[in-house]
């Protein structure tokens, strides 16, 4: 089936699943600003945060995810990021390249503050994977457009999810291939006072409320 195809099907299935007469499995989760994605699966990295927003499904191949947000949240400061973060605001590094316990780091090039998620197994990853590196206009360094239309992360591997949409705000639903793995999907932010270990999630205010559905390809 077409990349296109899928996401058409997606854009059907979700517009009947917001109307109630979809049936299937689906949730609304809020996300607080003060949800640290390392955190994931009962991890302490150490950091000020809480654990991740959680849901749990069985493990099976073909499954997608799709989202829907709305909310806002600031690092302790009045302009508030919204889902897809902001591209002009920053009051603290939100980026961590190197891995954290057994998770992947974080990369974004040009923007800051998008909700993220990270999918695992029952038990925690024996190593981390690869980073993910992430761009809205700035692709000088590499990595992936934020306006992508199927996401395939590994497991432990912290990726953008944003507000759900290839644009912010409008565009069409974008995909999340979970790994047929998992069992858990976790949502929450990047967040540091250095760049480098996961903090200052203390002064953060907001929340995000997260409709999310998944659905089997």
């Amino acid at each position: 089936m077409k990349i296109s195809t899928v996401l058409t099907l997606l854009q059907l299935s979700w517009a009947l699943a917001m109307s109630g007469r979809l049936q299937g499995a689906g949730a609304e989760l809020l996300v607080s600003s003060h949800m640290d994605i390392w955190r994931a699966g009962g991890y302490d990295d150490g950091s000020d945060g809480v654990p991740p927003a959680t849901y749990s499904f069985a493990a099976g191949r073909g499954q997608v995810f799709t989202f829907l947000e709305a909310g806002s949240w600031s690092c302790g400061a009045t302009p508030k990021y919204g889902p897809d973060g902001s591209t002009t605001t920053v009051c603290q590094p939100h980026s961590i390249d190197n891995p954290i316990g057994t998770f992947s780091g974080y990369e974004s090039t040009d923007f800051v503050g998008a909700l993220v998620g990270m999918f695992l197994e029952d038990t925690l990853p024996t190593s981390a994977p690869p980073p993910l590196r992430f761009y809205v206009s700035n692709n000088t360094e590499g990595g992936i457009p934020t306006d992508f239309q199927v996401l395939v992360p590994q497991i432990g591997q912290v990726f953008f999810i944003g507000d759900g949409l290839t644009g912010t705000g409008t565009g069409a639903f974008q995909a999340f291939a979970v790994p047929p793995t998992a069992t858990h999907l976790y949502l929450g932010y990047v967040d540091s006072c250095s760049n480098s270990v996961p903090s200052c999630y203390y002064n953060n205010i907001g929340v995000v409320k997260v409709a999310l559905r998944l659905q089997v390809r």
